[in-house]
């Protein structure tokens, strides 16, 4: 573990860590499973979640550690759009994650890889929180009530859908800890290496994050220099290159993909729609096993994946017992807060509509989505993350102070003890019951399909192509299909950046079948082309029924086998 004020604070802490620090920790592993548990009976096949975005993850967790073994790099599958392979780094990927797990993806396969990192991030972003407050405070629950309110977050529960990375919390405490550091003192060389690798976690982690953590952390910096009295120069001077150097080493990957010209900015429109509502912030998720139903008949939720905000009431009572005595409250409060408005998006939304459709009041996330690199940024309400880190926060501040206090109140030591005790509980009692997990029925069996095995069975190196692929969700099982074939193939990471080769191939296959689109995919040496039946439905392509009788008028073609539900055709 490696990344906060220096190292040195977090070597400290963990060699000091007794048997009151083991029993937090199995707190939270439990915790950490709880929120896994719809996959927790088969952990090597089951995903949470419909198909979608979390099997394009199951492929990264795949190629990165196949990558590993092999010696090719992690980053770029050179099975996928040969010659130039597909980079995975098109979209928001938590590498770090994927590395650290990789011997668990050789053992049990790539579903149990996934979820191996999504249960990692759990768990961290739980101790990393409690390993700060109770740093900070020297009370155990004072950190295991940071650490549960921030890892039992719904908003990381909503997440864990399909964003794995989106779920990888764990650098976000790190890096405001390593930067508190510091801007606190004039940091020494461990400080200040500790700042990179938190800066470098932060960006393995997430790209969102990265950006998230840097235009957060420049807000802590401006108010802990403030509220400090102390001169911008003697912290920043320092502080700045290494934040420069971790976040340049986290984004290295994407910014040699960025020379590819793949990326594609977001339109205003397309980021509006994703702008948070105040609402969002205190109403509980339609999730909670509890609650959840009345929620969601009340205040129905349409983008709850990514709009789910909630702060806890629990957690946000705690925080008001903090903001006595606290030297860093208007910080953490200034950033929260900050950062809540950046949530809010490009302008005012109530619900998913906007205040003002027409004539909107600009808020700062539209001036930040001008910029370059942070207009690739499509989720504005994902700020919301540090809001929640730091309402989670205070609250372990404010637990460890009404234990203290109860603690220190007087009467006899076998009483104070009790009366410690009943509290403690109760605090634990009440976070795990405000933001417990569940409701989370829905999951994914995902494992290679009929086509995958017939394809490894064919001998030789050749490339296929799959027809039609009209949504990312079927480009994610041609992504995770590659791990058991092994065959070259055309595809994307993202769809919205595309590769020019998946470009080309999509426009070489407009009108297929007929003799000169079968002409034109031919040029790209393409073997097989596998059709996949139920998308010929006659709404997003022809009906299947068209299709066979032009296969029979097409001279170029023929139809090999059918191998479940896709047929396999080559050039005569």
């Amino acid at each position: 573990m490696a990344g906060i004020a220096g190292m040195r604070a977090w070597a400290r802490t963990a060699a000091r860590m007794q048997s009151g620090d083991w029993v937090v920790l199995a707190l939270l592993v439990c915790g950490a499973l709880a929120m896994m548990y719809p996959v927790l009976a088969a952990p090597s096949s089951r995903i949470i979640g419909w198909p979608g975005d979390n099997i394009q993850y199951v492929y990264a967790a795949g190629w990165m550690a196949e990558a590993l073994r092999s010696g090719a790099s992690p980053f770029v599958d050179p099975r996928i759009n040969a010659p130039h392979g597909l980079a995975l780094t098109a979209t928001d990927v938590p590498y770090v994650g994927y590395i650290a797990v990789a011997p668990l993806t050789w053992l049990f396969g790539p579903v149990f890889g996934y979820n191996a990192q999504l249960a990692l991030a759990h768990l961290l972003s739980g101790v990393c929180a409690y390993l700060w407050v109770r740093h900070l405070t020297g009370s155990r629950i004072g950190g295991l009530t940071a650490g549960l309110a921030f890892m039992l977050a719904p908003f990381r529960l909503a997440h864990s859908y399909g964003h794995p990375q989106i779920v990888s919390t764990y650098p976000l405490p790190l890096f405001f800890w390593a930067l508190d550091s510091s801007l606190r003192s004039q940091p020494d060389r461990k400080t200040l290496a500790g700042l990179v690798g938190a800066t470098f976690l932060l960006g393995a982690a997430s790209q969102y994050y990265l950006v998230i953590g840097l235009i957060c952390g420049m807000v802590y910096a401006l108010l802990t220099l403030a509220t400090r009295r102390v001169s911008l120069l003697s912290r920043v001077w320092l502080a700045v290159p290494a934040v420069f150097v971790g976040a340049s080493l986290a984004a290295a990957p994407y910014l040699m993909t960025a020379r590819d010209g793949i990326y594609t900015p977001y339109h205003l429109d397309v980021a509006r729609m994703w702008s948070a509502s105040p609402m969002n912030f205190v109403a509980p998720s339609h999730l909670h096993p509890l609650w959840g139903t009345y929620v969601e008949r009340l205040r129905p939720e349409t983008l709850w994946g990514e709009k789910t905000l909630y702060v806890g009431i629990v957690p946000g009572i705690l925080a008001l017992a903090a903001l006595r005595a606290f030297d860093r409250r208007w910080v953490w409060i200034g950033t929260a807060l900050v950062a809540a408005v950046l949530a809010l998006g490009t302008d005012l939304h109530i619900g998913n509509v906007p205040l003002h459709r027409d004539h909107p009041v600009w808020l700062p996330a539209y001036y930040l989505h001008q910029l370059p690199g942070i207009n690739l940024m499509r989720v504005w309400a994902r700020f919301g993350v540090v809001t929640i880190l730091f309402v989670a926060l205070l609250a372990g501040i404010g637990a460890a102070r009404l234990v203290h206090l109860t603690n220190g109140s007087g009467g006899a030591a076998r009483l104070r003890i009790s009366s410690t005790a009943l509290l403690s509980g109760a605090i634990v009692a009440l976070i795990v019951v405000d933001l417990m997990p569940g409701r989370m029925n829905e999951y994914t069996t995902l494992a290679p399909r009929p086509i995958d095995h017939w394809l490894a069975r064919q001998p030789g190196d050749f490339t296929v192509g799959f027809v039609p692929v009209i949504d990312a969700t079927t480009n994610y099982f041609i992504l995770f299909g590659t791990l058991t074939h092994g065959k070259r193939t055309i595809a994307f990471m993202h769809q919205a950046h595309l590769p020019s080769i998946f470009q080309d191939f999509n426009e070489r296959s407009r009108g297929f079948p007929d003799s000169a689109s079968a002409q034109r995919l031919r040029e790209l040496g393409i073997r097989y082309l596998l059709l996949e039946k139920p998308m010929f439905d006659g709404t997003r392509a022809f009906r299947w029924s068209v299709v066979e009788q032009r296969l029979a008028e097409t001279p170029e073609l023929r139809i090999v086998r059918e191998v479940g539900d896709v047929v396999v055709v080559e050039f005569r």
